[in-house]
């Protein structure tokens, strides 16, 4: 959402020290509700606000200082259905969408290659980071499109904390993506399709998950 901006405190009316563009990619580690608004920690310091309840849920109308990033604003972007900031980075199976994708072992993309990932391969994401604007995804599992393992997987990739095996790749940063969500974790597809128990499902999201300002 544009106006979103980063402050050096957790109080709405703390000092302003960057804003950023639609698209940008933010790990979170801390929220807390500050005079009736979401905010949180992020990783790289400061405060944002992620989101604005809806006007009847909110405790004070200090929070209308945030809306459009202007601190004396008078709410005017505020509706009854409340606004958000950021969007959360959604675990799951991503759709590998350009061909010879990068799995490297650890976190940072200049750690070893273990293998390539051809166009179309789905691979299952179990935890998300952000490295220089970048989200990079933990892989647990990469299955071809014809729904077998991909040969060498096991062999190739390191081992985690929860016994896995695992790598790490590009998902998307704000002007380019190498894989696109297909189904949130728990069997949801993307755009809610499904049977009963599926729809019941919520995604899940990493321990430290990666907020996504919003894009028009």
């Amino acid at each position: 959402e544009p106006g979103c901006v980063i402050t050096e405190g957790g109080r709405l009316d703390s000092k302003v020290k960057g804003s950023l563009v639609p698209g940008s990619c933010i790990e979170v580690v801390a929220t807390r509700m500050e005079e009736g608004v979401v905010r949180g920690l992020i990783a790289s310091g400061g405060h944002v606000t992620l989101f604005v309840p809806p006007r009847a849920q909110r405790e004070s109308a200090v929070a209308n200082a945030i809306i459009g990033g202007n601190p004396g604003g008078d709410g005017n972007n505020n509706n009854a259905g409340g606004r958000m900031f950021a969007m959360p980075v959604p675990l799951g199976t991503y759709q590998i969408i350009q061909n010879g994708l990068s799995v490297t072992t650890g976190i940072s993309s200049s750690s070893s290659i273990t293998l390539k990932l051809p166009l179309d391969t789905s691979v299952e994401i179990v935890e998300t980071r952000v490295e220089d604007g970048r989200v990079r995804g933990r892989v647990c599992a990469v299955i071809n499109e014809d729904g077998q393992k991909v040969v060498g997987y096991e062999r190739a990739g390191s081992m985690g904390s929860d016994g896995t095996t695992t790598g790490w790749i590009h998902l998307f940063e704000p002007n380019q993506r190498w894989a696109k969500i297909i189904c949130f974790k728990g069997g949801r597809p993307v755009g809610g399709g499904g049977g009963p128990s599926s729809r019941k499902r919520r995604a899940s999201l990493s321990s430290r998950p990666i907020i996504r300002t919003g894009e028009h």
